[in-house]
C-alpha cells in the first residue's frame, strides 16, 4: 500500500519520442509508484505506450495540457515535463515530506551527465523575472535563501491548492505560467517548499532550445501579465528601470562569455522588446484581475517585498 497521499503523475508532451520514453521508464522504476500516471499529448495525435494517454490533438500550449492532465486525475498533482528522468526514490522522497496542502519542489539535475544543477526552485529579480536557483552551479542539497517560484519543469501541488487558484492561466501558452502561479500563491501565503531528497534530472531546452526569439517573446510577454496581476506597487512603477538594468547586467556578462545572454541572437533580443510590448497593451486585464484577487491576499505590499526579496535571484547563479 502506498505511503502519503495520492499522487497522479501528469507527463505533458508534445514531441513524444525517446525522451518520453525514458520519462515514463523512470516512473515504472520507482521505489513508491504514483498511484496514476497520465500523459497529456499537446499535439497531433501522438503513440504513446506505457501509460494512458489524453489526446488533445492539436498544440494548446503548456498550461492548457497541464490543466487538462489535472482534471482527469485524481490525486495531488505531481507535473512533469516529457524532458526529465525521475531518481528512482524521488516520489518516495516527496510523499515523504508531504506536510498538507503547499507546493512541493525537488531537487532538479542537469541531464546532459555534468552534474550540475538546473534548479531547486526559482528567485525573483526585481521586475518579476525568474531565475533558477543553482543553474549550473554544482549539486547540492541547500542553497541560500528561499525558493519564491517553483519549476513548472517538475513540481508536486496539492489538488486542494491548485483548484483554489484555477491552476494556470490558459492564456500563458508556454513559459511563464509557473511565474504567475507561483506569484499568486505567494499573494495568499503559500510558499515552495523544497524537496532536495526528491531528484529529477532535466534535459534542459529540448523542446524549444533556451534562447529560441519565440521562447523569449513568451517569457517577456508573459512576465509583464504576471507582474501586474501580482507584484507590490512599488516593483510595478520600478520595473522599467529594473527590466533595463537585468538586460544591461545580461550583456555585461555576455562580454565576458558568462550569463544568460551569451548566446541570444539580435532576432531573440528584438522578440523579447516584442513580448513587453505585448505585456503592456495587455495590462489592463490584468490590473482587473489584480484587484478582483486582491481580496484573497495574505500578503500586502510591504510584506510581499519582503518575502520577494528573500526569494530573490542570486548574482551567483545568474553569472554562471
Amino acid at each position: 500500500m502506498p505511503v502519503g497521499p495520492r499522487i497522479s503523475a501528469v507527463v505533458v508532451t508534445h514531441a513524444g519520442g525517446r525522451l518520453l520514453d525514458e520519462c515514463l521508464a523512470s516512473l515504472s522504476r520507482q521505489s513508491r509508484k504514483a498511484d496514476e500516471t497520465l500523459v497529456v499529448v499537446s499535439n497531433h495525435r501522438l503513440p504513446v505506450t506505457g501509460a494512458p494517454a489524453l489526446q488533445l490533438h492539436t498544440n494548446v500550449g503548456y498550461a492548457r495540457a497541464a490543466n487538462a492532465g489535472a482534471r482527469e486525475t485524481t490525486g495531488e498533482i505531481l507535473l512533469l515535463n516529457d524532458d526529465t528522468r525521475l531518481d528512482p526514490g524521488c516520489i518516495a522522497a516527496l510523499a515523504g515530506a508531504w506536510q498538507g496542502p503547499g507546493v512541493y519542489q525537488p531537487r532538479i539535475r542537469l541531464a546532459d551527465g555534468s552534474g550540475r544543477l538546473d534548479n531547486i526552485g526559482h528567485g525573483f529579480f526585481p521586475d518579476g523575472a525568474v531565475w533558477a536557483r543553482g543553474r549550473n552551479g554544482p549539486d547540492a542539497t541547500s542553497l541560500p535563501g528561499a525558493p519564491g517560484g517553483f519549476s513548472g519543469a517538475a513540481v508536486l501541488i496539492a489538488r486542494s491548492t491548485w483548484n483554489a487558484l484555477g491552476g494556470f492561466d490558459e492564456r500563458y501558452g508556454s513559459f511563464g505560467e509557473d511565474v504567475d502561479l507561483s506569484l499568486r500563491l505567494l499573494r495568499r501565503g503559500v510558499d515552495v517548499r523544497p524537496v532536495p531528497e526528491a531528484l529529477v534530472e532535466h534535459h534542459l531546452g529540448a523542446t524549444w532550445g533556451r534562447v529560441s526569439p519565440e521562447k523569449l517573446r513568451l517569457i517577456e510577454r508573459n512576465r509583464v501579465r504576471a507582474a501586474v496581476r501580482s507584484l507590490p506597487l512599488s516593483a510595478l512603477a520600478a520595473m522599467p528601470v529594473a527590466t533595463a538594468a537585468r538586460y544591461a547586467a545580461f550583456a555585461g556578462l555576455a562580454a565576458v562569455g558568462r550569463g544568460p545572454g551569451e548566446k541570444v541572437s539580435l532576432v531573440a533580443q528584438l522578440s523579447a522588446l516584442r513580448g513587453m510590448v505585448e505585456g503592456a497593451l495587455d495590462a489592463p486585464t490584468y490590473w482587473r484581475e489584480r484587484r478582483a484577487d486582491a481580496s484573497d491576499w495574505s500578503l500586502g505590499e510591504w510584506a510581499m517585498l519582503g518575502r520577494l526579496w528573500t526569494a530573490r535571484a542570486r548574482w551567483r547563479d545568474v553569472s554562471r
